[in-house]
């Protein structure tokens, strides 16, 4: 036993003092192993005072010698406990439910000390004559002094030494003054458990004097309570004093761990863990089944979006889904990960979040169809229907291709609407095409070509709904009869006015026909235009027969002369003249003009000479032998002329059937040939109707003009666009010398502007 080892000798007194009742209490208790001194010093004030001290120091005693340990764990449980049993005795009798008490509980192993204390009891420990420790009180005063507001040897006088910050029977949380590391003891030590009665009476200095006088503790012991009782207050507050004297100390032996305690420690640690463990597994469950919920949500809102065909919104929500997917992606690894099967949780959700993937990928090509849908709309509200059916067939194409949320978005029904519009693009694009032709055959003048495809493309318009198409195909019909009317009208007028002319200027009257006709012709009318044919053809048979008249006047005339006749030659060479004159032959009309003089001059001649051709008879008889050849002459001449002049007209008639026919080369040949004939009259001075050339070079260039054209639309549509452009501007330039109209003109123009926008381009822009 280690009592047996050493030897400590305890002395105390306690005292009322001045007081009627002593309220300190004192005891102590020295085990085989173990010993506990402890003092407490009942509040005066308060009734019960006696009680708590007494409960204190018995309550910690009993609770040592049911756990004896040497460490500071016990010495917090002995305060516990001293705590628990006072507040128990203030709840169970009401009158002490106000007693308090300060308190210091000293244990050993016969080796070394520790204590505790609370409220302002105190301890000492002296060592060859000298306090080398003190305990710390819990009062106002002491903590000014660890404040430097006070001085330590002033503490003892101050007003605020009792004022106690915490006590014994405190309800609230009481931290007592513990000593952490223990006091080693020595022989001759000596170590102090005091009430405050004491200490602010005898101070440590005198404790030390006191001591050093004094070999036996007894002795100190009553030298130190006549301090106290020749103190100069007139309270004496209670006190007590005890000494421990160390004559003898056992081996020293490390301090007791609390094995109970760390049992516990790791019992409350694994409980602790478990509750964790089960809290973050009911966190998880509950953070997963919150997941999925949104998870849930999130994918029904996606599907409701996609339904709506709010794509970017659907992509959203599964964008969110893969957000909740990513969340329960465990981050462990490693053993803890292994335990917790963080790989294939992991793997579980990397294939969710590829499924979801996979459906924004669906989505955002269903996206596309319905884009390219809308688009194909607008293209076809527009009235491009080459670009719409693109559209329409691209859409088609990805939407069978498409197996995703088929039943949801109507598919089938969608699929369908897109055929009917893929069909109707194709019949809107044939009546478009119809509707072109129709343009450039109004523009060309050919009417009837025009409503005829306007016509068909407002068929087509109205099957397929399209009712401002067909609308604006029946304006475009209205401004054709209009046009028509119009057109008509004005070739009624110059009918009437080719009429008029007929008898007095069979030139402009035949041009009046020929514009009459030209008009019909466009019209489609056939039975005027034969009826102006017939016309002409009457008009110019009626200048034959005339022009034929003239010259058979002209050759009677000449015989006439032969037949020595000259007033009878004379009369029908001046009726011949009124007819060039008519014909504006005035070629004929010098001609004829001569013979006159001739026959003139061959009768002044006969009636001034007729003495002297009697006279030179013979040689008259041989000058009019060689006038008479000469007008054999003139008259072979005349025929050849008169020849000349029929078969010159009769080429124009065939060119202008040729130009009629829109045979326009073979029409120029005989033009050519016309004016051939009609030039060389003029050449030998036989013909001198200058307008008559003019007007078949007019109808020259006219037929060479619309030749040029036809040459220039097949190299045109052969893709010669230099040839063609080459054409077209021939073909200008002639029409600004002939006489057509002003519609002809533009509608090359038209032409030549279009071939020359593809002759500059450059190959590499056709692909544009």
């Amino acid at each position: 036993m280690r009592k047996n080892e050493a030897k400590f000798t305890t002395v105390f007194f306690s005292e009322a003092g001045t007081k009627n009742k002593n309220n300190d209490y004192f005891g102590y208790v020295q085990l085989d192993n173990y010993a506990i001194w402890a003092v407490a010093d009942g509040f005066d004030e308060e009734e019960g005072a006696d009680l708590a001290a007494r409960l204190a120091v018995k309550s910690a005693i009993e609770y040592f010698m049911l756990y004896p340990k040497f460490n500071t764990e016990i010495i917090s449980e002995i305060i516990s406990y001293v705590n628990l049993k006072v507040r128990e005795k203030q709840a169970e009798t009401e009158r002490y439910s106000l007693m308090h008490t300060s308190f210091l509980v000293v244990i050993s192993n016969y080796n070394a000390l520790l204590y505790g204390n609370i409220g302002n009891a105190r301890f000492y420990h002296l060592r060859n004559g000298y306090v080398l420790s003190q305990s710390s009180d819990d009062t106002v005063s002491q903590l000014l002094v660890e404040e430097g507001a006070l001085n330590t040897g002033d503490l003892k006088y101050h007003r605020q030494r009792n004022d106690l910050l915490q006590a014994i029977g405190d309800y609230g949380k009481i931290k007592p003054n513990i000593l952490k590391t223990p006091i080693t003891l020595q022989e001759k030590d000596v170590f102090c458990l005091t009430t405050m009665g004491f200490w602010e009476n005898v101070d440590e200095k005198e404790m030390e004097v006191e001591l050093s006088r004094y070999d036996e503790s007894r002795k100190w012991l009553v030298s130190l309570e006549k301090k106290v009782m020749a103190t100069l207050r007139d309270d004496v507050e209670n006190y007590t004093f005890a000494a421990v004297s160390i004559e003898a100390v056992a081996v020293p032996l490390p301090m007791e761990k609390d094995n109970r305690k760390f049992f516990i420690k790791i019992a409350i640690a694994v409980i602790l863990s478990i509750i964790i463990i089960l809290t973050l597994t009911l966190w998880q469950v509950k953070k997963r089944k919150d997941i999925m919920n949104k998870v849930i949500a999130y994918e029904q809102q996606a599907d409701e979006e996609l339904i709506k065909k709010n794509f970017d919104n659907s992509v959203k929500e599964l964008e969110l889904v893969i957000g909740e997917y990513e969340k329960l992606k465990p981050k462990s690894r490693g053993v803890i990960g292994f335990f917790l099967n963080a790989d294939a949780r992991r793997k579980e959700m990397d294939k969710k979040i590829e499924e979801t993937k996979s459906k924004i990928k669906d989505t955002e090509k269903l996206k596309k169809v319905f884009s390219d849908i809308r688009e194909g709309n607008e293209l076809f509200n527009n009235g491009n229907y080459e670009e719409a059916s693109k559209k329409y067939q691209e859409a088609k194409y990805n939407l069978e291709q498409s197996t995703y949320k088929r039943d949801e978005l109507n598919t089938e029904d969608v699929l369908s609407e897109i055929n009917g519009r893929i069909n109707a693009t194709s019949k809107l694009k044939e009546a478009k095409n119809l509707e072109m032709t129709g343009d450039t055959a109004f523009v060309s003048g050919n009417y009837n070509l025009a409503k005829e495809n306007y016509k068909m493309a407002s068929d087509i318009y109205l099957a397929n709904g399209k009712a401002d198409y067909v609308s604006s195909m029946e304006g475009k019909i209205r401004e054709i009869n209009d046009k028509e009317k119009q057109s008509y009208n004005g070739a009624l007028l110059a009918e009437n006015r080719g009429d008029t002319l007929s008898q007095s200027d069979t030139d402009m009257s035949r041009e009046a026909y020929y514009q009459a006709r030209e008009t019909y012709q466009i019209l489609g009318d056939t039975v005027k235009t034969q009826e102006i044919d017939n016309k002409i053809q009457e008009l110019n048979s009626r200048q034959m027969a005339k022009l034929q008249t003239a010259n058979n006047m002209v050759q009677e005339g000449l015989n006439q002369i032969m037949a020595n006749n000259p007033s009878e030659a004379l009369s029908l060479l001046t009726k011949a003249k009124t007819m060039y004159q008519e014909l504006k032959d005035s070629n004929n009309v010098n001609n004829v003009d001569k013979f006159i003089n001739q026959t003139q001059e061959f009768i002044k001649y006969e009636s001034e000479k007729e003495k002297q051709l009697i006279r030179q008879s013979e040689q008259s008889r041989l000058e009019i032998q060689l006038k008479e050849e000469e007008i054999e002459q003139e008259r072979i001449k005349r025929e050849k002329i008169s020849r000349d002049i029929e078969s010159a007209t009769n080429f124009e008639i065939q060119g202008d059937q040729m130009y009629v026919l829109k045979r326009y080369l073979e029409s120029i040949l005989k033009y050519e040939e016309s004016k051939k004939l009609f030039e060389s009259l003029k050449n030998e001075g036989n013909f001198n109707n200058q307008l008559k050339l003019e007007f078949l070079e007019r109808k020259m260039k006219r037929s060479e003009a619309f030749l040029y054209e036809e040459e220039g639309d097949r190299e045109s549509g052969n893709k010669n666009w230099k040839e063609a452009e080459k054409k077209y501007e021939q073909a200008r330039e002639n029409i600004k010398l002939s006489d057509v109209s002003t519609e002809d003109e533009q509608r090359i123009d038209k032409k030549l502007k279009k071939i020359q926008k593809k002759s500059s381009k450059k190959w590499w822009q056709f692909w544009r």
